[in-house]
């Protein structure tokens, strides 16, 4: 609301200056403008709408602050989540110096499919 009153003060100032409306202009531009303000329907119009600003941005702040919760916990859990992954991958603190953990690779003996048959399909083109 002190935006909008700004504002009207702001034209009613415009309009004094712009049209050299003279003291007897201005003085009825402040006394309209006195009685609108000092109006009890205005004041009571102001007030409900400071008070439902103040509500809304109390349940804004309420929502905004549950919402940076939730990130913020999912945050930590995908954190934790990097933290385990890249400990389980073998990688330990232990000094180079003492016994580390053993770790052994399984020995891939199989044939690839396309080694596999080379040989009998090359017969049976070359005999077509």
């Amino acid at each position: 609301m002190k935006f909008k009153s700004g504002m009207l003060l702001g034209f009613g100032a415009g309009y004094v200056l712009g049209a050299k409306a003279g003291k007897e202009r201005y003085q009825q531009i402040v006394e309209a403008t006195r009685a609108f303000r000092e109006n009890p329907g205005v004041q009571r119009l102001t007030e409900q709408i400071n008070q439902t600003v103040a509500t809304g941005k109390e349940r804004v702040s309420e929502v905004a602050g549950r919402k940076v919760e939730q990130v913020s916990n999912g945050l930590a859990d995908q954190a934790a989540k990097a933290k385990e992954f890249v400990g389980s991958s073998g990688k330990t603190d232990e000094p180079a110096s003492g016994p580390g953990p053993v770790t052994t690779s399984p020995s891939r003996t199989s044939t690839s499919p396309s080694t596999a048959g080379s040989s009998t399909r090359a017969g049976s083109k070359s005999s077509s």
